[in-house]
């Protein structure tokens, strides 16, 4: 990831909110300047160790935090916020990959179960899964966690980008070996459903090395939430 290029390249999808799944302190002082800078003054961050991942959010809105899991592990791939203003509550998440398979299953238990408790709210939950569904989001069948991954969908979340492009085909991450993966998602809670107006993956970033991960950009009406105009969410990888 370079610095501070990946923060100029999120702000040129104009968004309102973004949630970056691999921040570190080492670098991430940087990044929260220049995107305060462009008007997302509103920050929190899970405050990783050195040399570990986290997570940041920043807004052009206040955010109020949400409720941090107890696990430690969780917690520093965790962080929920709420955006008052759109009266929306937005989870970004960096779930372990299939090299930990009880952290992995860990995770996605824990976002089963809050994911059930914020069902019939406003809510997105985006950023890497390190899931997706066989032979859809890769060519064979490789993930894990995939029976909790349709687990969560069953309480009304939808794939954002599988919503907009039913019958597509995109790849968000390669592996070294070239196999291409699409594990970067947006899940919205069914009241969102009607205001989601696109889901995309920008491919620049990873091709151009800024990332070795797309960008995904959302685009949610949510300004119909509250009567005030506004619209869109970016989530950054990498």
């Amino acid at each position: 990831m370079r610095t501070p290029e990946i923060a100029l390249r999120v702000l040129g999808h104009r968004p309102d909110a973004v949630v970056l799944s691999e921040f570190r302190r080492t670098t991430g002082g940087q990044i929260g300047a220049v995107l305060s800078d462009h008007g997302l003054s509103y920050q929190l961050t899970t405050q990783p160790g050195p040399g570990t991942n986290g997570i940041l959010i920043a807004s052009r809105h206040p955010i109020e935090p949400g409720p941090t899991p107890s696990h430690a592990m969780i917690a520093r791939r965790w962080l929920e916020v709420s955006i008052p203003a759109w009266g929306l509550a937005l989870i970004g998440v960096h779930v372990p990959d299939d090299s930990r398979p009880d952290d992995k299953s860990r995770f996605w238990r824990a976002l089963v179960d809050r994911g059930r408790e914020l069902c019939e709210k406003n809510v997105v939950v985006l950023g890497d899964f390190n899931t997706g569904r066989h032979r859809e989001d890769e060519a064979g069948a490789t993930f894990g966690c995939t029976g909790l991954l349709g687990a969560f969908c069953t309480l009304g979340y939808s794939d954002a980008w599988r919503a907009v492009n039913p019958s597509a085909r995109e790849y968000s991450w390669y592996s070294h070996a070239g196999t291409g993966f699409r594990i970067d998602h947006a899940f919205i809670s069914k009241c969102l459903r009607e205001k989601l107006c696109a889901a995309c993956y920008s491919h620049s970033e990873r091709l151009e090395r800024v990332s070795d991960h797309s960008a995904l950009v959302l685009d949610v009406s949510l300004g119909a939430l509250n009567g005030t105009p506004e619209r869109g969410v970016c989530e950054r990888t990498g």
